[in-house]
């Protein structure tokens, strides 16, 4: 089954099945030998993002399981971070070209792109042909996946464990929004994105209950969230230009690149936070009671309600 909560079923048996579902997929993307590298590590760390997007749902009733397997989680992800998060910078170049395709012409994208594959590689080589890390990250999710697997909660809480999950997520989501629109820096914005992202998260896990209404506000935060995100790779670029600029070239090519990326941050930083508003203008407690309501209501059977009544013609006719 999807990334998806079954209404049917309690709080922590979807989480062991979804937590369970997610580490055998991430243990296989790290594994398959057939696979392209990059991208099962790609993949195997966005899988570890779904599973600290789950936990925050059973916080505040499992507080020491939920830090203990974010930590699991995060950490075991940090042991592939170098090479992924080197893509992510050449993804965001590519995407930074694409987005001034037609508009201007230069040569700079591909000298600062021939210094970030450098770059690239050489954290690829650190990461070790011997796979040590990639063995310590299975090792860490097959210890996470047998913690999940009795993991348990009373059942008179868990419909206000899942209600508290919600609020507190988009509470801090409200409250990041605040922050970044007040000090408009790159951390703060960071800082948003991961909320924004689980958001998203909970919107899909939570889909089910109304897919018709759910699914276009989770596409609506994932954009957010992907807008950020990008956001955040052009910051850290920005960071890594500035600290080694006779890494990347000519210094006019790195002017180039460098006003372009200061005009494509300021346009995805406005979408975003656009969508961000929209996405948060209920009430934290209103939020996460609308949505929990719904999930119960899908989850139950329909009622064997009495058929309506004929329109008054019928019933005339009937009696006559």
């Amino acid at each position: 089954m999807a990334y998806r909560f079954n209404p049917r079923s309690p709080l922590d048996a979807n989480l062991r099945r979804i937590a369970g579902e997610q580490i055998e997929k991430a243990i296989r993307d790290l594994t398959n030998e057939d696979g392209d590298r990059h991208e099962g590590v790609h993949e195997a760390r966005k899988r570890m993002k779904k599973l600290r997007g789950l936990l925050r749902l059973v916080r505040t009733g499992a507080p020491t399981y939920a830090a203990k397997e974010n930590v699991r989680f995060r950490d075991a992800a940090r042991l592939l971070s170098g090479v992924r998060d080197r893509t992510a910078l050449i993804e965001a170049l590519d995407g930074l070209e694409q987005r001034f395709a037609g508009d201007v012409e230069t040569q700079s994208f591909a000298v600062v792109r021939t210094a970030l594959e450098l770059k690239r590689d050489s954290a690829q080589t650190a990461l070790g042909d011997d796979g040590s890390h990639v063995a310590e990250t299975v090792a860490a999710l097959e210890e996470g996946r047998e913690t999940a697997e009795s993991f348990r909660l009373p059942p008179k809480r868990q419909e206000a464990v899942l209600r508290r999950g919600l609020r507190a997520n988009y509470a801090r989501a409200q409250a990041d929004l605040g922050i970044a629109l007040a000090k408009g820096e790159a951390e703060a914005f960071h800082d948003l994105r991961k909320r924004i992202k689980y958001l998203s998260m909970h919107f899909k896990l939570l889909e089910p209950a109304w897919p018709e209404a759910l699914a276009p506000l989770r596409v609506e935060a994932e954009t957010a969230a992907e807008e950020l995100g990008r956001d955040h790779d052009y910051a850290v670029l920005r960071t890594e230009m500035a600290a080694d600029p006779e890494s990347f070239g000519a210094r006019a090519d790195l002017d180039v690149v460098l006003a372009l990326l200061d005009r494509h941050q300021s346009e995805l930083r406005a979408s975003a936070i656009h969508r961000c508003e929209r996405l948060l203008q209920e009430k934290p407690k209103a939020f996460a009671k609308r949505i929990q309501s719904l999930l119960a209501l899908s989850g139950e059977e329909p009622n064997g309600a009495a058929p309506p009544e004929p329109p008054e013609a019928e019933r005339r006719h009937a009696a006559g």
